[in-house]
């Protein structure tokens, strides 16, 4: 019998990236697709996913984004299964912590990334708050910051902000990337924090005000812990970067060895012992004027993931592996050369609001060694990629024709 997997997440490549990677050992993969309010409405379990269409995606399911009871009830009534304990890969923030919070009711029928095998815990080490705090007592450089806190859409301004400041959600889970922003002055920190709980419907939310530092170079790393080893097979760098809706996230990178960067990645495994995680994460960290900071850990698969399994080392797998009980002594966990990537979905993205012209976008493409939709043997994702990119293509065109007129 195959082995099941369940995976959860919001955007197609990043769940794409986890299917792909468990269908090296033959797994069954239902993709649960959180959807925003609206569109889940409009949806109404009709129009597939890009991802839908992998070869190795046995169904798709449907659920409103932060809405935890219809997920929970989801995996419940449609996913487990008396005979075989399926594995759950969160892809975002919501439904790590959502699975997390509901650990006792699951447990039993799905496999789970935990910390102490106790529940609520992975919600408790987003906070951002937390992990800094740990994060220096090991030895990582961090950015001073102060904490600002809603109630009820009221708050009042810390007297110690400097400027300019980088201001994010406290807890991702509340806002993810669109709650980041430079604010150069009180007025804009103040103009953006009440358009974000205006937009997100928020009445309590808390914020993480950082002294700003010049990004000279952004880095990640992902790795695997199963309670004893911490294993973190190379570093990526973040080359280009989204911007609009997919602010922060790398259209493209490159994925390299951990030679030269040995005692940083000896403090993340430090840190991801202490915490306890037992699982897969996703480390964000960057380079300012010859320092390296600790940004955050994400306590699940991170977005640009496919690159380390593309590169020989399938984190996936090893979590699959070890949670069953079986070694994953011969696998490889090193990586060993460098290579880069693109993200198509993040590229179209940037390019739909004028960002990344197309003859750029193409010359990314083209340099590139990994994609994260294309693919000789599951080419199905990437063809109907193609087609809706030239819908849009059409419609801008017929756009800026009319505005000519």
């Amino acid at each position: 019998m195959s082995q099941k997997v369940i995976v959860i997440g919001q955007g197609y490549t990043g769940r794409l990236s986890i299917i792909r990677s468990v269908a090296e050992m033959g797994c069954e993969t239902t993709i649960i697709a959180l959807l925003t309010h609206d569109i889940f409405e409009k949806n109404n379990k009709k129009q597939k996913p890009i991802d839908a269409y992998s070869k190795y995606v046995a169904r798709t399911l449907f659920c409103e984004n932060y809405n935890e009871q219809m997920l929970i009830d989801i995996l419940l009534s449609q996913c487990a299964d008396c005979q075989q304990k399926a594995f759950i890969f969160p892809d975002n923030d919501f439904s790590a912590a959502a699975v997390d919070r509901n650990r006792d009711k699951l447990k039993d029928f799905f496999y789970i990334p935990h910390i102490q095998q106790r529940q609520g815990s992975v919600g408790e080490w987003m906070d951002k708050t937390k992990q800094k705090e740990l994060a220096a007592q090991i030895g990582l450089n961090v950015v001073d910051s102060v904490l600002l806190n809603v109630r009820d859409r009221s708050y009042i301004l810390p007297e110690n902000v400097n400027f300019p400041c980088f201001v994010k959600p406290l807890v991702s889970i509340v806002g993810g990337k669109s709650g980041l922003k430079r604010c150069d002055n009180k007025e804009a920190l103040v103009e953006h924090i009440n358009d974000f709980i205006i937009s997100h419907h928020f009445n309590d939310v808390d914020f993480m005000i950082e002294d700003y530092k010049v990004i000279n170079r952004e880095f990640a790393t992902l790795g695997f812990s199963d309670g004893v080893e911490v294993v973190i097979p190379g570093l990526l760098e973040l080359l280009r970067i989204g911007h609009g809706s997919h602010f922060g996230v790398a259209i493209q990178g490159k994925v390299f060895p951990v030679d030269g960067y040995e005692e940083i990645v000896n403090l993340f495994k430090c840190f991801v012992s202490r915490v306890g995680f037992v699982g897969i994460f996703d480390i964000d960290f960057f380079e300012s004027e010859g320092k390296l900071y600790f940004c955050e850990m994400n306590l699940r698969f991170g977005g640009s993931g496919y690159a380390f399994t593309k590169t020989g080392v399938n984190l996936p797998v090893m979590m699959i592996k070890s949670f069953r009980g079986e070694s994953i002594e011969g696998m490889n966990k090193v990586i060993t050369k460098s290579a880069t990537y693109f993200n198509e979905r993040m590229a179209v993205g940037d390019w739909s609001i004028g960002l990344l012209p197309l003859k750029e976008l193409n010359k990314i493409r083209k340099e590139s060694d990994i994609k994260f939709l294309e693919s000789n043997v599951d080419p199905i994702p990437k063809i109907i990629f193609d087609m809706q990119f030239i819908i849009m293509r059409i419609r801008k065109i017929i756009k800026q024709c009319i505005l000519k007129r």
